[in-house]
């Protein structure tokens, strides 16, 4: 399922990106930036990391009253309706841990499919485990898509997509093996990536053409200006 902001949400989240773009003392909107925007955007007075240590959970932003957890992703990206993008989702050595996740010995020689299975178990374990610890129950996936002058931004809100062992063949990319694809099989689409020597796990989206999207014209302050601004709120 997909989300929309609403009008005053959509106009929380520009204000927040016109904001962070103007600071000199950020150079781009990625990782806790964008989750505090995130935050500001959904009314969510989440976590500080300068005095707290940022948890290896799956869900970056929660809203407790709700009990909806996001998982929040940028990427530049020159987007356009319809395009297909992938990001990584987890870091999964399903080698090392194949016994744990209930699988025999796995390697490079392993049937393809049981290394994809071993994938979305861990993958799907992920999910649920920290939904459960983060008390979430709608687990979503939100990415904010960005061009490289920062000047436009498409929104990706949807539910993460959990499949079945069942619903995904896999297959090596070539012959040295060092690449595996997950082929979604009621439509040919790859929608899974994982490439064992850098553990990464990653996932193809594709950006509806009814994606919400704004537009900014960043303007930078210096940061002599930055400081004058925001220094009389700290005496």
């Amino acid at each position: 399922m997909q989300y929309y902001l609403s009008t005053k949400e959509l106009e929380k989240l520009t204000d927040g990106l016109k904001a962070a773009t103007s600071i000199p003392f950020i150079d781009d909107i990625e990782d806790f930036i964008l989750e505090a925007i995130w935050e500001y955007t959904k009314d969510i007075d989440g976590i500080d990391p300068f005095f707290n240590t940022r948890s290896k959970l799956l869900y970056d932003v929660v809203d407790k009253e709700k009990r909806i957890g996001w998982s929040v992703k940028s990427l530049q990206w020159a987007f356009y309706p319809n395009c297909e993008f992938e990001l990584v989702v987890q870091r999964s050595d399903v080698y090392k841990k194949s016994i744990e996740l209930g699988f025999p010995a796995l390697d490079e020689n392993s049937d393809p499919d049981l290394i994809g299975a071993a994938l979305l178990k861990h993958w799907n374990n992920k999910i649920e485990t920290d939904a459960t610890i983060q008390e979430v129950q709608s687990k979503r996936i939100m990415v904010l898509l960005k061009t490289v002058d920062k000047k436009r931004f498409a929104i990706l809100e949807e539910d993460i997509r959990q499949y079945n062992a069942s619903d995904i063949t896999w297959q090596w990319t070539n012959e040295k093996r060092n690449g595996l694809q997950g082929i979604r099989k009621n439509d040919g689409r790859c929608i899974y990536r994982w490439y064992p020597s850098q553990k990464q796990f990653f996932e193809r989206f594709v950006l509806p053409d009814t994606s919400q999207i704004l537009c900014i014209d960043p303007k930078r302050l210096t940061k002599k200006e930055i400081v004058n601004i925001i220094l009389p709120h700290l005496q």
